[in-house]
């Protein structure tokens, strides 16, 4: 078999090569949705698009317009281009030829030829391959064998000429030419590049559906189309997404081997169970993570033979009572604007996803409900055993740790301290934490001036009764992040800190 790429490792590396190319340009025409090294710098695309009242507004905060699918433009106005090829190439183009541009050992190469045999299989074109130039013969053909190609595969030649007349860097990439019209005056060798999706990523051929019917682009949005098609016009949007946990969903199973399990992978992927959704197993797919058909549904709201959704309606079928805290749809959408990335330095947007995928973020629907603390010896009256295991844990002896600069940093303090109040925005001065106390009880059941006037189950945050692991799991790693916490393991730490 061919090399394919399947480790986990690779599948984490293509989302921060993915975190990359969102920061630096995405768009349709050449497209910039990159799966290859993590560093690698991507050409931005310039955008065209004219902009209306209905679509754009100015915020103050940023001088960059926001606009509801900024990158329709460049998908649908695709300028042909006149180009100059060898006679072996000209040759192979009698007529209009989708051209395949792959390398046959590349696992993206391989990964995209089910998605490009299903285009072939509408015949409104002729169809070739061409193989780049570091290519064995032996390769081709065993590429052609295995995954029954039904195309003519050709080899560009030791020049590269092939890929640099299309411009092409990426595989696999994809190119729709054709000869001039009869009659036409062209020089010879002359193929008219009538559009192109470079690099060819997971569902890039609803967009050449797209540009077959500029008039009715999205009649065959019926299905899910994917994350690639949407943000190809999507680009501030896609962009935000990145920002937010959505973005990570199936990594943090796959960080805690849950990918397998069938009670946690379906809030953590797209369409689970669903025709062209998201299948058990396939690690490399484009409908992982909470993507935006998650929300708007199937082809969302372009798909011309399902009802309308209210993505808002979406929220509560994951966000529940059991695997949030606290959650409402009110406290949840402020934290998806689909807009949050317009206008900051592509510098500050990389920094905000490192910090996603090394779990150092915000984790804001992890807040607990609003309300002053008490602090933990108004605790002790009715959880007197508790309160003493916990004067000799860790937690309550984590202010003793820093040192006197330490505690007078918030950026320490925040993970060492119980604040005084929950809700709004973190306090930005040590004195907004109960310095004397440590990481009192209230650090993690949360705000208790309601529970301590009125003890009950439902104004208290019953960590374990009412939360499963995965939740109070990222709870605790709110401060106990790989950067502050090399050997944090949760059963081990959930033992120390048991308490009646």
């Amino acid at each position: 078999m061919l090399p394919t790429m399947q480790s986990l490792g690779v599948t984490i590396a293509w989302e921060l090569a993915l975190a990359i190319a969102l920061a630096i340009g995405v768009s349709a025409g050449r497209s910039e949705w990159v799966d290859e090294q993590v560093d690698e710098r991507v050409e931005q695309v310039q955008e065209t698009e004219t902009e209306t009242p209905a679509q754009a507004e100015v915020t103050p905060q940023h001088a960059e317009v926001r606009q509801v699918a900024k990158g329709t433009a460049a998908v649908l106005s695709q300028v042909p281009q006149t180009l100059v090829f060898p006679a072996w190439m000209v040759e192979r183009v009698p007529t209009l030829t989708a051209v395949y541009y792959f390398s046959p050992t590349c696992p993206h190469c391989q990964d995209r030829i089910p998605e490009i045999l299903g285009m072939v299989a509408e015949g409104s074109m002729a169809w070739l391959g061409v193989a780049s130039s570091s290519a064995t013969q032996s390769e081709i053909d065993f590429f052609k064998a295995e995954y029954k190609v039904p195309f003519a595969l050709i080899q560009d030649d030791e020049n590269g000429t092939f890929a640099n007349t299309v411009g092409a860097k990426r595989f696999p990439s994809l190119y729709i030419l054709e000869p001039p019209l009869p009659g036409a005056e062209a020089a010879p060798g002359t193929l008219i590049l009538q559009s192109s999706v470079a690099p060819f990523h997971p569902g890039s051929s609803k967009i050449f559906s797209m540009r077959q019917d500029p008039g009715d682009p999205f009649k065959a949005f019926d299905g899910y189309v994917g994350p690639a098609t949407c943000g190809a016009c999507h680009t501030q949007e896609t962009e935000s997404w990145g920002l937010t946990h959505h973005a990570i969903a199936y990594r943090t199973l796959v960080a805690r081997e849950r990918q397998q399990d069938t009670a946690c992978v379906g809030c953590h992927v797209t369409g689970m169970g669903q025709d062209g959704g998201f299948v058990l197993g396939e690690d490399e797919s484009q409908m992982r993570d909470v993507t935006c058909e998650a929300c708007h549904g199937p082809g969302g709201p372009h798909n011309p033979i399902a009802a309308k959704v209210d993505p808002r309606g979406s929220c509560v079928g994951c966000h529940d009572a059991e695997h949030s805290i606290a959650f409402s749809v009110e406290k949840g959408m402020p934290h998806i604007d689909h807009f949050a990335a317009v206008g900051i330095p592509r510098s500050e947007w990389r920094d905000k996803k490192l910090a996603l995928l090394r779990g150092e973020a915000p984790r804001p629907l992890l807040a607990f409900p609003e309300g002053p603390t008490v602090g933990a010896k108004a605790c002790k009256s009715c959880h007197s055993k508790s309160h003493k295991g916990w004067k000799r844990a860790p937690h309550g002896r984590a202010m003793a740790s820093l040192t006197l600069e330490q505690r007078t940093q918030v950026g320490c303090v925040r993970c060492h301290a119980t604040p005084r109040i929950f809700g709004g925005p973190p306090p930005t001065e040590v004195t907004g934490y109960r310095l004397d106390e440590s990481v009192g009880c209230e650090a993690c059941h949360g705000a208790g001036e309601r529970h301590a006037a009125d003890p009950g189950t439902d104004n208290i945050v019953s960590l374990g009764g009412s939360c499963p692991e995965c939740v109070i799991e990222a709870l605790c790693t709110s401060c106990h992040t790989p950067r502050w916490d090399k050997t944090w393991e949760l059963q081990a730490r959930l033992q120390a800190a048991k308490h009646p």
